[in-house]
């Protein structure tokens, strides 16, 4: 199980702390939207915390082109398109068994 799976695992013993400072008129907001969703103050913002942190980590894994990589990849984008004779040659080939079968069917 990896450590973000175990962040939220039923089960999962949570021995760890976090503390945060912040403004009354904060803790007001975070109160009223955990009462909200119907969860206690410290569920909603580790389930908040969670969420914002998996979408970090995504991002940082999408594929990051430098400056000239995203111009080569433009540059291949605008080209027009070719031809794979074999992959034409295949999907000739499923379209006409495909063909067959639905003649096949509709005769039953």
């Amino acid at each position: 199980m990896s450590t973000e799976q175990g962040a939220t695992a039923p089960g999962a013993v949570r021995s760890e702390r976090l503390n945060v400072r912040l403004t009354a008129d904060a803790l007001a907001l975070i109160r009223r939207a955990a009462a909200a969703q119907q969860q206690d103050v410290s569920a909603f913002v580790l389930g908040a915390a969670l969420d914002k942190a998996r979408d970090i980590m995504i991002n940082e894994q999408m594929l990051q082109l430098t400056a000239a990589d995203a111009q080569q990849l433009e540059r291949m984008l605008d080209r027009e398109p070719q031809v794979n004779a074999q992959l034409a040659s295949r999907l000739r080939r499923a379209r006409t068994r495909h063909g067959a079968q639905t003649s096949k069917d509709a005769r039953r």
